[in-house]
């Protein structure tokens, strides 16, 4: 009987635990975060009962009542829900948030603090919000204690690094604190210091007058110019001239009743444009140069072939350069330079020293002041013979239709015939008996030597000397008359001194180089904006198959202009260059450009993302990365908390920044952990045997320490709240099973009572 009434006692206190345990956890339905209690029962103790039957093989234990075994923690994750507050979060997975009372106190997850000096907690209640002092705080003035990457001064403005990898680095750390966040939090404008840009330059794109081949103040480059490689220009259509498979230009001239022919090959008698001008003046005695203005800039882009030397030509220029470069003509005339300076010569005319005469196809250049008297050719003092390339070679089918003083030419010999036409002196071979004419070296009879041959052109301008009136010269391919006087000045920066010789010639079509240019934001340390702006221009086309191997070469000229990118700051560009290499990979050395009494350091080999520069032909010219260290003023926009638990704040500047994460620690058994109130836990730790250890285990760091320091046992959910993982329909049972377990221990408990009055009644009776 006695055990009937213990038994029966027993279930009812344990029942009523389990009542208590289940309607604590209904209760709590509605607790964000809130983690319910599983009660678990044993009995209290057992013993055997030998005296039944001691040989029986059954078992014949006895249990006595019944007792609390534990009250275990849910560990399963609650239902989600969606949440207006800015910094409401949930966490899904293993692991909890980290809450405590300091907020001058700090937590360290790999070193956690068991003496109870600084209170840390845990809870899976991320209803967080910001207190008067902009510290983030639960709803019970708990601080959160996370990572602080220490970017918000006191002042409330925030510094950025632009340094994500610094950034992740301390973001894997395990030191947590209490966050700290301005309402009015500003981003603190920081200087510009380098610029880093991925670019792909495509050499057959955005083709610009050659005008834009410019030196640092601006003006057009003539050297530029000359030293570009044909292969680099493009026609008036942006079509490329492509030298190096169109390379061939042929130049045919008809002077005097002769015909010469002349072929120039790309690559082999020149590659740039200078290069051609030398090879066509040598070969040929024409002028190749650029159409420019009074202030030496080209007025078309167009080069103009015209005739520097002293007589005029019958042209024709072929070949498939020829044609790219618009210079194909056939049969056309062109006038000498020195027409207009040039008059037939007539004796007893007063002449100045230098005037130029023509007599009987020959040119004359006066020495010294005086009169002509004879002609040119009997005065050899006053006169000098200058251009003889009209003069025909003497041919023997022809000896007997020379006139009286017509002149022919004969190993490079000049002579004039001297007695009438027919009259030519002959001799007999004995052996063959065969009769020819002498030629005019063997008769001295009938021709006279003049002089050697000679073939006049437009000199070449020389730096110092001086020239008289109305001489003509050439400098880098323009030909120039001297007027107002006799002087030495440069053609090319003495306008009134020299004018631009009109003279009929064939122009070219309009040349165009590729270029690019990029615009890059740039700061200074008050936050204003400029712009860096460079501006690519070809200059070589690459030969990879060359010994030693020619590489793509492109000018860059890097200048500083105002927000607008109209009103240039620099006071001069800074000129480098960019190479690539056959894989398409750049060569350029990073270059200081000067600004805001410093410098930025520019590497146009590779963003600060990791992106290389290229000069792929298959995709356009494009600025494929830009990074850059400046920033302008900016203020908080919002804030995101992204899947990491790390907090970014948005700026106006179209910054935005990591400043922290939310603290979440994990443990290896989270029934080790005890409730203390306020939907919070905390560590409970033990000695035993003179060992302190944490029935949980250690905190764990739920993030990675390297890399992008994300989290390893689940994610941080923003705008979301977890409710109760309390389970309704299962405590509405248990209750009801509570309270049957409760009535039938009530009941045994009567049943023995009645059966001991009656055994009590048996004995009175």
């Amino acid at each position: 009987m006695i055990g009937s009434f213990y038994n029966g006692i027993s279930g009812i206190k344990t029942h009523q635990f389990g009542l208590d345990s289940t309607s604590n956890n209904i209760a709590n339905v509605n607790t964000t975060g809130y983690r319910g209690n599983l009660p678990e029962f044993k009995s209290l103790f057992s013993t055997n009962l030998n005296y039944i039957n001691s040989n029986s093989p059954i078992s014949n234990d006895y249990n006595y009542g019944a007792t609390v075994a534990s009250n275990a923690i849910n560990a399963n994750d609650g239902s989600y829900v969606s949440a207006d507050g800015d910094f409401n979060v949930a966490y899904s997975g293993k692991g909890w948030f980290v809450v405590g009372l300091n907020k001058g106190g700090e937590f360290d997850v790999k070193a956690p603090d068991y003496t109870g000096v600084q209170k840390n907690y845990f809870t899976r209640d991320g209803s967080f919000s910001l207190d008067g002092e902009g510290y983030l705080v639960n709803s019970s003035g708990y601080y959160m204690y996370g990572i602080n990457l220490g970017k918000i001064a006191a002042d409330g403005t925030l510094t950025g690094t632009n340094n994500l990898e610094a950034d992740f680095a301390a973001l894997g750390g395990s030191k947590l604190e209490p966050l700290q966040i301005p309402k009015e939090l500003h981003y603190k404008p920081t200087l510009t210091t380098e610029v880093n840009l991925a670019i792909n330059l495509n050499r057959t794109q955005n083709p610009k007058g050659i005008n834009i081949l410019r030196d640092e103040n601006g003006n057009f480059s003539m050297d530029k110019f000359l030293a570009q490689d044909i292969n680099t220009l493009m026609d008036a259509n942006g079509k490329s001239v492509d030298a190096k498979n169109f390379k061939d230009i042929t130049f045919s001239i008809e002077k005097g009743g002769i015909t010469t022919n002349h072929t120039l090959v790309y690559g082999e008698d020149f590659k740039n444009v200078g290069e051609l001008m030398d090879a066509i003046k040598e070969k040929t005695g024409l002028t190749l140069g650029l159409k420019l203005d009074s202030e030496g800039n080209p007025t078309d882009c167009s080069m103009f072939l015209s005739n520097g030397g002293m007589q005029d030509i019958k042209l024709s220029v072929s070949g498939k350069l020829a044609d790219k470069l618009g210079l194909k003509t056939n049969g056309s005339t062109l006038e000498s330079a020195f027409k207009g300076v040039t008059s037939e010569f007539a004796s007893g005319k007063n002449y100045k020293d230098k005037d130029y005469v023509a007599y009987q196809g020959l040119i004359f250049q006066k020495n010294g002041d005086g009169q002509a008297t004879g002609n040119p050719i009997d005065n050899p003092n006053a006169w000098t013979l200058v251009d003889s390339s009209s003069t025909e070679e003497y041919t023997d089918n022809q000896a007997k239709e020379y006139e009286k003083d017509s002149f022919v030419v004969v190993d490079g010999k000049i002579y004039q015939k001297l007695t009438d036409k027919g009259q030519v002196e002959e001799e007999t071979d004995q052996t063959t008996g065969e009769t020819t004419i002498k030629s005019p070296l063997e008769d001295t009879t009938n021709w006279k030597e003049v002089g050697d041959v000679v073939t006049g052109s437009v000199g070449e301008y020389q730096e110092g000397e001086t020239y008289a009136q109305d001489s003509i010269i050439s400098y880098n391919g323009i030909l120039y008359k001297k007027i107002n006087g006799e002087g030495d000045t440069n053609p090319a920066e003495d306008s009134k001194g020299w004018r631009v010789l009109n003279v009929s010639g064939i122009s070219s079509t309009q040349l165009q180089v590729p270029t690019y240019e990029t615009n890059t934001e740039i700061f200074s340390d008050s936050g204003e904006k400029f712009i860096l702006k460079s501006q690519y221009v070809l200059l070589e086309q690459g030969n990879y198959n060359a010994n030693p191997e020619v590489l793509e070469r492109w000018e860059v000229r890097t200048e500083i202009y105002d927000n607008t990118g109209k009103a240039l700051i620099s006071e001069t560009p800074v000129m480098s260059e960019i190479t690539f290499n056959a894989d398409g990979s750049a060569n350029a050395a990073p270059f200081d450009v000067p600004f805001n009494n410093g410098s930025i350091t520019v590497d146009l080999t590779q963003s600060g993302d990791g992106k290389t520069s290229s000069n792929f032909a298959y995709t356009d010219s494009t600025a494929k990365a830009t990074t850059q260290d400046g920033t302008q003023a900016g203020i908080m926009k919002d804030i995101i908390i992204n899947d990491d638990g790390i907090i970014l704040v948005n700026f106006t500047n179209g910054k935005t920044e990591p400043i922290g994460r939310f603290g979440v620690a994990a443990f290896v058994n989270d029934q080790g952990l005890s409730k203390i109130g306020g939907n919070l836990f905390e560590m409970n730790a033990r000695t035993v045997n003179g060992q302190t250890s944490v029935v949980s285990g250690p905190p764990i760091l739920a993030w990675n320490e390297d890399g992008l320091a994300g989290l390893k046992f689940g994610k941080v959910m923003d705008h979301m709240l977890e409710t109760s993982n309390v389970d309704t329909g299962t405590a509405l049972t248990d209750l009801i099973v509570y309270q049957r377990g409760y009535q039938m221990s009530a009941k045994s408990i009567t049943t023995a009572d009645q059966l001991m009055q009656e055994a009590i009644q048996l004995k009175r009776s």
